[in-house]
């Protein structure tokens, strides 16, 4: 076959080789695994920073809008000023005017929410944004790490093993599906925003814009954990296996605790 021509097998006594075929072949291996896996999270990361420019912008957009509520109404204190200077230069101008000064102004508690919630979704994805573009770049010395060459095939096996058990050790398949948790957080902070506009807008805009949020995120959390009880189930994302096996791992924990009070008791 093609593979026996491109890994023959060694000769006697070869097989401990720095170069034997086992070293050459687990290298045909785990560099092809290598690729599907950093392929999938590139993937994952580019259509994060798609969304994330989308939605910056649109959040960029309502803020700008937004953010005029919390300054004073300088076309209000300069129409009282300019009433104030004509009624002290008219005496039979009765009406008492009074000018607000900047201290003064007050925002109400619906516009500090929802400043506060739309600053704080912005500033979500901007931070997602930027774990997103250090992960790639972590991703990228990381495939850069194993093209360099080695001394041997074996030596570079070693070091593919290190690297790689470096990926594990440090979680960085968890920290790539934790970016997308954080650009759902942001999401959702900014739909709660709006739904406090909308309330103080019109009340049936905001009744049907509470509808669509609650099915959608309805929809959402149950395409997220649906495969915990059904394992056919094609909706399972990383995160979820990720958390099944934090779940796992601390129940395994638990048990060997009350593994040794027992033996104490």
């Amino acid at each position: 076959t093609d593979f026996e021509k491109k890994y023959p097998p060694d000769q006697f006594g070869e097989s401990a080789n720095p170069n034997a075929c086992v070293w050459r072949v687990y290298r045909h291996r785990v560099t092809g695994l290598d690729e599907d896996l950093l392929d999938g999270w590139h993937k994952t990361l580019d259509v994060l920073l798609i969304f994330i420019g989308l939605f910056s912008a649109v959040a960029t957009a309502f803020i700008i809008e937004s953010y005029k509520r919390l300054q004073p109404d300088f076309g209000e204190i300069t129409a009282r000023g300019v009433v104030a200077l004509l009624a002290q230069t008219n005496a039979s101008f009765a009406v008492p005017i009074s000018i607000p000064s900047f201290d003064s102004v007050e925002t109400s508690a619906r516009t500090m929410w929802i400043n506060g919630l739309w600053f704080s979704s912005l500033t979500l994805a901007l931070v997602d944004a930027l774990l997103t573009i250090l992960t790639k770049q972590w991703l990228v010395e990381y495939a850069s790490k194993q093209r360099q060459p080695a001394a041997s095939a074996q030596t570079w096996a070693w070091r593919h093993y290190a690297f790689r058990q470096g990926l594990d050790k440090w979680g960085i398949g968890v920290f790539v599906s934790s970016l997308s948790v954080i650009l759902y957080s942001a999401l959702y902070l900014f739909l709660f925003g709006l739904l406090v506009l909308l309330f103080e807008l019109d009340i049936r805009m905001c009744i049907a814009s509470i509808t669509l949020t609650v099915l959608a995120g309805a929809f959402h959390l149950v395409s997220v954990f649906l495969p915990l009880w059904f394992g056919d189930c094609p909706t399972t994302t990383p995160m979820l296996t990720h958390m099944r096996w934090l779940v796992s791992w601390g129940l395994g924990r638990l048990s060997l605790i009350r593994l040794w009070s027992v033996r104490i008791e």
